[in-house]
């Protein structure tokens, strides 16, 4: 019996692709029914009542730039970076160094582009609250909407890296220590620090329709990654491969669990009404099992 995550005599291509733009078109739906139910204000998306205006101005701008100089450092990198990849027409996993903008397959450049994109948006409309330039109201929209979608990737990064990536790379006895270098460590486990600590601060209100950004967000890395592959001969990742035998169940689980870290930190965000000394420690608690900063395969040498 043909496993989910081996190949068969049947591409599932069709079947995984019809799933995801059926996915892609209710999400889109929900999108346009569920603005209305935005309490947001121009206020919230630009302002913080723990730090000043100005202040909250200052750490979504450095942290923009934090995420946009570290991704063109990366893509700017001459020397690239050998991953363990899929070969697109061999199907074969192993060793690959790639270069340049093929670097940006990964979801985890997707994702940290996605969070400098919100920081930099986010801090235009702080700016704009605090000099009095007058903030337009497209930001009520698409703050809120970058923010539940960054948050969603940001969970769902860390947390496959630090519980499914690592492990079992290093139990194939892969070279994991890249995952360890300093824009890895950035990008798997800062990511997650940024957006809790903005989760801490921002007065943006977050409900059970912005559910639908990080899938749509999701549906499109995968499509990206399916249109890359045949430009690029590598999938970053051997299980999105919409060739297995599994596929369409695979994509469907992982769009499933971005939803999942979405409702998650719905839910975190609701301890804040109720008790605020609780939310900030569940905030801290996340940041503790979510990272991981020590290699494993370095234990006990």
């Amino acid at each position: 019996m043909v496993g989910v995550r081996e190949y068969s005599d049947n591409d599932r291509s069709l079947l995984t692709f019809s799933l995801v733009g059926v996915v892609l078109v209710i999400s889109l739906l929900l999108v346009y029914i569920g603005d209305i139910f935005s309490n947001n204000t121009v206020s919230s998306v630009s302002s913080s009542e723990i730090l000043s205006t100005l202040g909250i101005a200052l750490y979504r701008s450095i942290l923009a730039l934090v995420c946009f100089s570290t991704i063109a450092s990366i893509i700017l990198d001459p020397k690239g970076m050998t991953y363990n990849l899929l070969d697109y027409e061999t199907k074969l996993y192993g060793p690959k160094r790639i270069t340049g903008a093929t670097r940006m397959s990964a979801f985890t450049m997707w994702s940290f582009t996605l969070m400098g994109v919100y920081f930099a948006v986010s801090s235009y409309s702080s700016w704009s609250y605090h000099f009095g330039w007058g903030v337009s109201n497209w930001t009520v929209s698409v703050v809120p909407a970058l923010f539940s979608s960054a948050i969603a990737s940001a969970f769902l990064v860390t947390t496959t890296v630090t519980y499914m990536l690592i492990p079992e790379a290093n139990q194939r006895g892969d070279n994991i220590a890249h995952y360890f270098k300093w824009d890895s460590q950035l990008m798997h486990n800062g990511n997650v620090i940024f957006i809790l600590i903005e989760m801490a601060v921002s007065d943006i209100e977050l409900g059970l329709w912005y559910v639908s950004y990080p899938v749509i967000f999701g549906c499109f890395y995968v499509l990206f990654s399916a249109f890359n592959a045949r430009r690029s001969g590598i999938y970053f990742y051997d299980f999105i491969d919409p060739r297995l035998n599994g596929s369409h169940i695979i994509h469907m689980v992982l769009l499933g669990v971005m939803s999942m870290h979405f409702i998650l930190a719905l839910a975190v965000q609701s301890l804040a009404e109720v008790n605020f000394t609780s939310y900030m420690l569940t905030l801290v608690a996340i940041c503790y099992l979510a990272t991981t900063f020590s290699n494993p395969s370095e234990k006990g040498h």
